[in-house]
């Protein structure tokens, strides 16, 4: 069973997020900002991140760009769910490695079919 983390400081979407993916079989945790992502990124290994850009403490590009420069580390995948859905985003999150650019609102489904195709590779 793979293993999601749900990085976002919104509850209502921590909460949409993972009963989705459970209902999905992941194995879901979550964090409620950057630097607690980081945390439970090396602390749980998860197969796929789900990351927002803006949150307190350490955005998301932040998160992105620390954790693929860790080699223990670098081969965790991430969708960027984010409202900033500019192109400039999209290209940022791309160059730090995110593999998926999703906006919020979200479709659920969605966001599942993307998190089975990353957890397959």
């Amino acid at each position: 069973m793979a293993k999601v983390l749900v990085v976002d400081d919104s509850d209502v979407l921590r909460k949409i997020a993972i009963f989705n993916l459970s209902r999905a079989g992941f194995e879901v945790h979550e964090a409620m900002d950057g630097l607690m992502g980081i945390e439970k990124i090396i602390e749980v290994k998860p197969d796929v991140v789900i990351l927002d850009i803006m949150m307190p403490k350490l955005d998301g590009f932040q998160v992105l760009e620390k954790v693929k420069k860790d080699p223990k580390l670098n081969t965790v995948k991430f969708i960027v769910l984010t409202a900033k859905g500019g192109d400039t985003d999209l290209e940022r999150a791309k160059k730090l490695g995110a593999e998926e650019f999703m906006t919020k609102p979200f479709s659920p489904k969605a966001l599942v079919e993307a998190v089975v195709r990353l957890a397959s590779r």
